[in-house]
């Protein structure tokens, strides 16, 4: 994928599918089905595993998606501005989500 590709193709789709949380392309799954299904089975996992440290491993734009239910801050800018391969701690407790990037 160059980074023509990327800015010509792929970023016009990756902001209405952020603006538009239920836009998607046909046969596809929109921003707010994915954070759904994502946030159910995290909330099925924190509560399974409550007390316990786990370790998940998921795609930038989900990861993303996760951490934007708990918090706005984290949107396209948050997806656009993060490198990869990247890792991230969450700490999820009564108040919200708390997270620090690792190096």
């Amino acid at each position: 994928m160059t980074i023509v590709y990327l800015i010509i193709e792929l970023l016009p789709l990756l902001e209405e599918s952020f603006f538009e949380s239920n836009f998607s392309l046909e046969g596809g799954e929109s921003n707010a089905d994915c954070q759904n299904r994502a946030i159910k089975v995290l909330k099925e996992l924190l509560e399974t595993y409550r007390d316990k440290k786990i370790l998940i491993g998921t795609h930038k734009a989900v990861m993303t998606l996760m951490m934007g239910y708990f918090d706005s801050y984290y949107d396209l800018n948050f997806l656009l501005s993060t490198p990869k391969p990247d890792i991230y701690r969450m700490e999820f407790n009564e108040k919200g989500l708390l997270v620090n990037r690792r190096l």
